[in-house]
């Protein structure tokens, strides 16, 4: 469906915890989002996560931690969900550089990174 528009490429910000990564969110944290309004969210993320996954563009959605307008406390880290503990938060402006070098250098193609400031 995509690429019959040409679209080659598809980068998005996503969330911990889509798809297979919801078995790392905190029980807790689950249980919150299951009886409140952030679960119509996820359900829109899980969505797009499968759409990506049965097209033929590469693509990648970062999934992001909390995000903050604060000033950035440490770099930026990306990893393969389930492949390091993250920290809370993430800047804005640091995921959107994410977004951006990961379309300019073609990386973490068909992948789900989880992306976060090192300190919180």
């Amino acid at each position: 469906m995509m690429a019959e528009e040409g679209i080659t490429r598809f980068v998005a910000t996503s969330s911990q915890g889509v798809a297979e990564d919801w078995k790392r969110v905190n029980p807790v944290m689950r249980g919150l989002i299951t009886i409140s309004n952030i679960k119509a969210g996820f359900e829109d993320h899980n969505g797009v996560d499968a759409l990506m996954r049965a097209s033929d563009v590469e693509w990648t959605l970062a999934r992001a931690v909390a995000l903050t307008d604060r000033p950035a406390k440490g770099p930026l880290r990306a990893a393969a969900p389930g492949t390091e503990k993250p920290a809370t938060f993430v800047n804005r402006h640091d995921l959107a550089t994410f977004l951006l070098d990961t379309v300019e250098q073609g990386t973490w193609l068909r992948q789900t990174p989880v992306v976060w400031n090192t300190r919180n």
